[in-house]
């Protein structure tokens, strides 16, 4: 029997900054590639501004969305729906579970995501709208199910899965699937099914602060760090697998980049994914690719500090890299440490320098919140951004996500109820909860500390004076859609006002 697939996200990625959802478009890759029909539903906004009335206005906008997407599964009939599922978004997910059941009984939904995977009985319960859950990278997985959907007597031998068996009554819980060791042979993002148009509109969050016509791409899966504050310790566990961080080709990389660039006429891109510069030789390949191709792009990514050197980014630079995010977290070695960051404020120092010397901007990634801080470890990062002088900084306030470190060792029972607050203000759960949200030992005002700093180090001058610059400037110049910057130029005024005032 031949099936139709409808892969969707919860009504709340539809807020995120014209980012689209690549995993979807991974999950529709590969199942275009085993010749399986699918559909991708995604519902965009057109206003993209965070500002106060945008979030007093969210729960009902949130309903409209999910209207809009039910509305689609209708049109598409799907007999098979896939949904994606972090663990804030759960009861988003489980209302359009019942909202798609009404609409057919008989449709498989099939959930997937980080939060099915460390917590399957939260969807593989007697009489729940799910009728399975995949646990961990779901391509091949999605696939076997789909075409073996009909043959129940198959189910068990599905690695990767679980699902209620009414029959046995009794919960199935199939053996892992192993990694997939080599990325390039899983497929690229299904981009011809999403809006392409809309996700390469000129804006300024790819790489944040630079106005461009940008893509995301993924060059890599996992990441080796072991920061307490992160689930990636957590999914290697998962897996118990040595080979876990896992690259792609510089040739298969710059090939999907290539295809960007003559399809979608994008005049940058950015890598989404935790740590591009593991593997020094093959960032030599892949920028010697990007430079002898003359495609004029302009590109950003995250590092770790520890990985890159001058040499490093001399290549990057040359072969338009503009932009690096750092997870810097902490002020002082001691604090570094506490997090298992693995890095030191002496190469946090050197890194970026070096990025200064070369005209790399940076963007700094900061943690407050976190177990034991007191006001000293405040003033450390304070002291460490003013010698850093990055040309954006982000000040976060740490969330006890399950699957982190920190939550299972200091324990703060975050339950089911709780899911959906993890995605509201943490300054918002501190001051309701304390006990279980205010993980840091001092008594100042964290809402008003990192409003105050997040301005305090975001200069307007350095991120405008960019846009002057001849790599940027030649890049707009040759862009095939200059056009597309006139008409966005209101985003850019509207965002710039939202952020500063």
């Amino acid at each position: 029997m031949k099936h139709t697939v409808c892969l969707l996200s919860p009504p709340s990625r539809a807020i995120n900054h014209y980012r689209p959802p690549v995993a979807l478009m991974y999950l529709a890759g590969y199942l275009e590639k085993k010749n399986i029909d699918s559909e991708i539903v995604d519902i965009t906004l057109d206003n993209q501004i965070r500002n106060k009335n945008f979030y007093q206005e969210i729960n009902n906008n949130l309903k409209i969305i999910e209207k809009q997407i039910i509305d689609q599964v209708k049109k598409i009939n799907p007999d098979i729906v896939g949904i994606t599922c972090y663990t804030p978004e759960y009861f988003e997910v489980l209302s359009l579970a019942k909202e798609i059941k009404k609409i057919n009984m008989n449709i498989k939904i099939i959930i997937g995501g980080i939060h099915p995977t460390f917590s399957p009985q939260d969807f593989a319960y007697k009489n729940s709208p799910f009728d399975f859950a995949v646990l961990g990278e779901g391509e091949i997985t999605l696939s076997e199910l789909v075409k073996n959907i009909d043959k129940k007597t198959r189910w068990s031998n599905i690695k990767g899965i679980t699902y209620y068996d009414y029959d046995k009554k009794k919960f199935i819980l199939t053996p892992k699937r192993p990694l997939h060791e080599n990325l390039d042979d899983l497929a690229s993002p299904a981009y011809h099914k999403v809006n392409m148009s809309y996700y390469t509109t000129a804006n300024p969050y790819a790489i944040r602060g630079v106005f461009s016509r940008s893509a995301y791409v993924l060059s890599s899966r996992g990441c080796p760090s072991q920061c307490t504050f992160c689930v990636s310790k957590k999914i290697r566990e998962f897996y118990g697998s040595k080979i876990f961080m896992r690259l792609r080709s510089p040739g298969h990389l710059f090939t999907e980049i290539k295809h960007l660039k003559e399809k979608y006429k994008i005049d940058s891109f950015y890598f989404i994914d935790d740590l591009f510069t593991l593997n020094k030789n093959q960032v030599k390949e892949f920028c010697c690719l990007l430079k002898k191709s003359k495609m004029n792009l302009i590109w950003g990514c995250s590092s770790k500090v520890t990985t890159v050197n001058y040499h490093t980014l001399n290549m990057m630079k040359d072969a338009g890299c503009v932009q690096i995010d750092f997870g810097v977290e902490r002020g002082s070695n001691q604090a570094l440490s506490l997090v298992k960051k693995g890095i030191s404020v002496e190469i946090i120092k050197r890194v970026f320098s070096d990025c200064h010397k070369l005209g790399i901007r940076t963007f700094a990634n900061i943690l407050i919140n976190l177990p034991g801080e007191t006001g000293k470890d405040l003033e450390d990062i304070q002291n460490l951004l003013n010698e850093l002088k990055a040309t954006i900084v982000s000040i976060n306030i740490f969330t006890p996500y399950p699957g982190t470190e920190i939550s299972e060792i200091y324990n703060h029972h975050i339950a089911r109820k709780d899911y959906p607050g993890l995605m509201k203000s943490a300054v918002d759960l501190i001051a309701k909860d304390p006990k279980k949200y205010k993980y840091s030992s001092h008594n100042i005002d964290i809402g008003k500390w990192t409003t105050k700093n997040n301005k305090k180090y975001n200069k307007v001058l350095p991120t405008l004076l960019f846009h002057l610059r001849p790599v940027y400037l030649n890049n707009l110049i040759k862009s095939e859609k200059k056009l597309n910057y006139l008409t966005m130029g209101n985003l850019l005024i509207r965002e710039f006002i939202n952020q500063k005032f």
